[in-house]
């Protein structure tokens, strides 16, 4: 049996014991939903190596000015309490001449979001990851979340939305631009 087999089934046992505790459903149900729970757990925290990204350089194109997408959803694990926190990415480019195809955002948001992270984590991941892969003049990333953690271990007071938002070159220098960006994600 392989570690990570070995490692499923410890963690198989440990929370079909917790939720025998806890709950009065039948230990077949239990069975079931440990498993089910456990494999979504692996579905979405296990990655590719890499991102296939495809790039476009518009050689006879010049375009100078910033690139705005709105809206792309995640979801991503906690590292502090293995609970889901989800929301939307905001997305400003300005680009030097690499051009990123408009659904390999989402494919970024989606591939640095599996994972077990903070929000402020995944923020600059994001930005720092299109930044660096683009030579970007610059890129601005804002994150809206919910955090089910806040909700389920502080139901009476808890946050509607957190807000994170990260700067990479032009946006990290030029507050007009970032600004413009703010406005354009409104």
């Amino acid at each position: 049996m392989g570690k990570l087999q070995t490692n499923l089934s410890n963690a198989e046992e440990a929370l079909f014991t917790l939720l025998k505790d806890i709950t009065d459903k039948s230990d077949d149900e239990i069975s079931k939903l440990t498993f089910k729970f456990l494999d979504q757990i692996q579905k979405k925290l296990s990655k590719k190596n890499d991102i296939e990204l495809n790039f476009e350089i518009l050689d006879k194109t010049i375009y100078s000015q910033p690139i705005y997408i709105n809206g792309i959803s995640y979801i991503s694990l906690c590292e502090h309490h293995m609970l889901p926190f989800h929301g939307s990415v905001n997305i400003a480019v300005f680009p030097k001449k690499n051009i990123l195809g408009i659904s390999k955002f989402s494919d970024i948001v989606s591939h640095l979001s599996n994972d077990l992270t903070l929000q402020e984590k995944l923020t600059e991941k994001i930005a720092s990851f299109i930044h660096e892969t683009l030579n970007a003049e610059g890129v601005f990333v804002k994150i809206s979340g919910k955090h089910l953690c806040s909700d389920l271990l502080n139901s009476k007071n808890s946050s509607e939305e957190v807000i994170t938002t990260f700067s990479t070159g032009v946006y990290e220098l030029d507050f007009s631009l970032r600004n413009e960006a703010i406005l354009n994600f409104s």
